[in-house]
């Protein structure tokens, strides 16, 4: 998502209920897993190369998740829960084609393997240095009090060891009024947070809510977003 623009040609989005709102970062509800059959692997200076046939789903591209069970070459070596695609080679007319990603062994010759496979499509993150404030949202209140609670989950690549997101609030959008709240997740160092990645937040009806990040050190990509 674009960064906040305080600025009325910017209007917060609407959080619906059941669907993740991504404020920093993006994901596309509209693309669901491709399945195919596993029909060859091989692993050379710890890339793993797995020949595989669609039988159905979207063609994969770099950055989607597969995760593979049932393989049996090198005592199940090949199976592997959502490791992120590095290239993709895949013929549209008969959708089958070789898939690659990191996998950490001893090389092995290419051969004929069996399995089942799913990809997943993955969160796209952005680049963020410094300090920056995510685009605002609105909820679609729930029926019921004024108050209610969300999850909101914000996450940093490896590269990032250290970041602060403070949730925001404000009456009228407008970059002067938003406060933080006391919903903050805190990342200390590449894999470690000592508060979140995912908390839970109790939020007001008829409010506007952003994302803040703050002092990021390191670089990689941040995925923020509110359910």
């Amino acid at each position: 998502m674009p960064p906040y623009q305080n600025a009325p040609f910017q209007n917060p989005i609407l959080v619906m209920k059941g669907v993740a709102a991504y404020l920093w970062g993006k994901f596309s509800q509209q693309v669901g897993n491709t399945i195919a059959a596993l029909t060859n692997v091989a692993l050379t200076s710890n890339v793993a190369t797995v020949t595989i046939q669609i039988i159905t789903g979207p063609l994969p591209v770099v950055g989607s998740l597969i995760s593979i069970i049932n393989s049996t070459s090198t005592t199940g070596l090949f199976n592997v829960n959502r490791a992120a695609i590095t290239g993709v080679t895949i013929n549209t007319s008969t959708n089958a084609g070789t898939i690659t990603f990191a996998l950490t062994n001893a090389n092995v010759t290419s051969a004929a393997d069996a399995g089942s496979v799913v990809i997943e499509p993955a969160e796209v993150g952005e680049t963020i240095s410094g300090s920056a404030n995510s685009i605002a949202c609105v909820f679609q209140a729930p029926e019921g009090d004024s108050q209610f609670t969300v999850p909101m989950a914000v996450t940093g690549a490896s590269g990032i060891t250290a970041m602060t997101a403070t949730l925001q609030v404000a009456i009228k959008n407008i970059d002067s009024e938003y406060t933080n709240t006391t919903t903050v997740v805190t990342k200390t160092g590449a894999t470690t947070y000592s508060a979140g990645p995912v908390v839970q937040a109790t939020l007001q009806r008829g409010y506007c809510y952003r994302i803040a990040i703050t002092g990021v050190t390191g670089s990689g990509l941040v995925v923020g977003k509110l359910g």
